[in-house]
């Protein structure tokens, strides 16, 4: 036997510099390639700065290679701002919307002449050092407020570019210098049979979201990150091929107080303030009519993309190789002055006060305030860094229980809106006649029920809970097995060692909750699971491996709600068996759940290649896999499902919907099925109920 405590409270990545910013490609010493890069190597402070005219220094790797040091950073960069407010945006779930900054504001930096930025001699932060940075994708997403991207490179809100990160791709023109950053964006990569390698062979279209974003945050110039400029360019990116379309970026350093930590001792001091504004000559095009700079030391060459003339040069300029052009130092030295408050680079950790501890704003991760690191919340009640010794304690305060009353009474309402929507309510379940004749009406608990496929449902009579059981079909109406919800009320939930009580010694006790890797494990982008989690009993692997304590390790609050759900299990599993009577009893195996403290909803639908989609067209998108099933699962609820092809057929998930929720999970863990003699010996030690647990027994009252 083994038992999971996970918790579902609501609301639960790579580095910043003194911030060349999400839009910023990286120092050509470290790519973004699939491989790890050896730690605790630094970026060689004697390099020669990058020029846009001459070869990039021979530390410099834009191959497929290990990287000298895989620690991320940004800079603000911007363009000529007003008084318009900082806004941070960024892309989280395919959900675009605006967020204001709330980050506590450094004093405003005003523009500045050359001759009025200090020496490099007087400024405090060491050149080669950020401020801020990371190891992980995972961390710099969940610590940093202005990059929240966990795959992309790019950081969008209501449609709009906060943060551009680039580690790998660097190309033909790129430039990292101390004020000044060019790139390009994403698109028209297409992956190479020959190497595996995407390789840009198309044209990048000018209606991307990417392109779109970007081009909004150009327009706009008050953003954490601004564009100072986008533009069109051909490049040749595979021998052989002919040309194609690329979008370049071209960003600014906002701030030009602070040295940029990337840049050489030599090549600390900045060569141009926003006051100089070097003149950059710009032509209209006979074509389009449409103005255009002149950013090529060859000449002048129209930059609007619908023209016809776009990328051609004069005929005087001779035949020109578009990857051998190289930008004007006009282009390069141009600034624009940025006049708003810059946000902190570096978050301070929230403050809990007023709050519990399970609020979504203390649900992230945070930058060490020793070393800069940004590192996830790995732990239930307390911050650890991932790099240094610094820990700081998150203790979960009780959540308040007119908050968790409030919260159900929403769920209640909302509940039975959505069953009115979906016409739950509408008459008696069909029965199948042969198995039962009598009709039950089991649709005033579920939130939806599809009557074509969940056909068979009984009422049960166990202990004080009001229990309903749903009988799940494969794709030719055969039983595959049951689902059991057993709901409580409030005098199971407030008596003595109840739900109750077992809720608000979960709140204070450390059971030794964690999040667990997910996703590609010990890689740099590795994903932790969204929920803390503890195992008791035999070691089980499900979707997440976790390393497993005994039951006579376990407090008694876990062997209490374990003996609650043997009861429920071996309740439901009778019932079930009794009512197939056509002598299909052996389902396989068990898993039974409680739930506790803030409310949720547990629901069904068909997998993809279950059978049910058969008559759907072959490319059918997973939404029109309807749920055919969802009920309440709220706080002292406990569910079963007996049948191992459920997990086949159908998939369920549990959506929690409030602030605070434990989920105490267990199933029967077969030794017969375990590998080696080893496992099944370290299971039947750890699954050995400890004699004093007997005395947790539990009836159903």
């Amino acid at each position: 036997m083994t038992t999971q405590t996970d918790l579902d409270p609501l609301g639960a990545a790579t580095a910043a510099s003194p911030l060349m910013s999400p839009l910023s490609p990286p120092p050509a010493w470290f790519n973004n390639d699939d491989l790890e890069c050896p730690a605790g190597q630094e970026l060689p402070l004697d390099s020669p700065p990058i020029s846009p005219l001459t070869p990039p220094p021979a530390w410099f790797n834009d191959d497929d290679t290990k990287c000298p040091s895989f620690k991320r950073s940004f800079e603000w960069l911007a363009e000529d701002g007003d008084d318009t407010p900082l806004k941070r945006v960024c892309l989280e779930d395919d959900k675009l919307t605006e967020e204001h900054s709330d980050i506590p504001n450094e004093p405003q930096t005003p523009v500045s002449n050359e001759s009025e930025i200090p020496p490099c001699s007087i400024l405090t932060i060491d050149i080669g050092k950020p401020e801020v940075w990371a190891n992980l994708r995972g961390g710099l997403c969940e610590a940093l407020p202005y990059f929240r991207a966990y795959k992309g490179s790019l950081h969008s809100r209501n449609r709009e570019a906060a943060g551009f990160l680039i580690d790998k791709e660097a190309s033909v023109r790129d430039f990292f210098g101390s004020q000044v950053i060019i790139s390009s964006a994403g698109g028209g990569r297409v992956r190479v049979a020959e190497t595996n390698k995407m390789v840009r062979l198309e044209d990048a279209t000018d209606d991307a979201m990417n392109i779109k974003a970007i081009r909004k945050a150009h327009e706009n110039r008050a953003l954490i990150a601004v564009v100072a400029d986008v533009w069109g360019e051909m490049q040749i990116t595979l021998a052989g091929h002919n040309p194609v379309r690329v979008w370049r970026i071209r960003l600014e350093k906002a701030n030009l107080y602070k040295p940029s930590w990337w840049a050489t001792e030599d090549g600390q001091q900045p060569t141009a303030s926003a006051g100089e504004k070097p003149c950059v000559p710009f032509k209209h095009c006979d074509d389009c009519n449409i103005e255009s700079k002149e950013i090529f030391s060859t000449g002048w060459t129209c930059l609007n993309h619908k023209c016809n003339s776009f990328f051609k040069f004069p005929p005087e300029t001779g035949e020109i190789d578009v990857n051998e052009l190289a930008y004007t130092e006009a282009f390069f030295n141009k600034r624009h002055p940025f006049t708003g408050p810059l946000p902190l680079l570096k978050p301070e950790i929230p403050s809990s006060t007023g709050l519990h501890g399970t609020e979504k704003v203390l649900r992230r991760g945070f930058v060490c305030p020793d070393c800069g690191c940004c590192s996830r919340q790995i732990f239930w009640n307390r911050l650890v860094c991932e790099h240094c010794a610094f820990t700081v304690k998150a203790t979960m305060l009780p959540y308040p229980k007119d908050a968790l009353e409030n919260e159900t009474a929403m769920f209640d309402l909302r509940m039975e809106r959505r069953r009115k929507q979906n016409r739950a309510k509408k008459g008696s379940v069909s029965q199948i006649e042969e198995v039962k004749e009598e009709k039950v009406d089991v649709t005033e608990l579920a939130t939806r029920i599809n009557r074509s496929c969940v056909q068979l449902t009984q009422d049960l009579a166990l202990g004080q809970y009001k229990v309903r059981q749903y009988y799940l079909p494969d794709p030719e109406g055969n039983i595959i097995g049951s689902f059991t919800l057993f709901v409580s009320n409030s005098n199971i939930n407030s008596s003595e060692n109840g739900p109750d009580d077992i809720f608000r010694q979960l709140e204070t006790t450390d059971i030794g909750l964690k999040r667990n890797p997910v996703a590609i494990v010990g890689h740099k982008l590795e994903g932790l699971t969204r929920h803390f989690q503890q195992n008791f009993g035999a070691r089980y692997k499900f979707g997440v491996s976790v390393q497993s304590k005994g039951f006579d390790e376990a407090p008694d609050v876990v062997l209490r709600a374990l003996h609650r759900l043997v009861w429920a299990g071996k309740g439901a599993i009778a019932a079930t068996t009794e009512m197939l009577a056509d002598g299909e009893k052996k389902l396989g195996p068990t898993v039974a759940a409680l739930s506790l403290g803030s409310p949720s909803t547990m629901k069904f639908r068909p997998k993809i290649k279950s059978g049910f989609g058969d008559s759907l067209p072959k490319n059918t998108s997973g939404s029109y896999y309807k749920d055919v099933l969802e009920v309440p699962f709220k706080h002292g609820d406990m569910m079963v499902m007996h049948g191992q092809a459920i997990h086949r057929v159908y998939e369920h998930a549990v959506e929690p919907m409030g602030m605070r929720r434990f989920s105490l999970t267990c199933r029967y863990i077969d030794p017969d099925k375990m590998k080696t003699q080893a496992d099944r010996d370290d299971a039947a030690a750890k699954g050995a109920f400890p004699e004093h647990s007997t005395s947790f027994a539990y009836n159903g009252d």
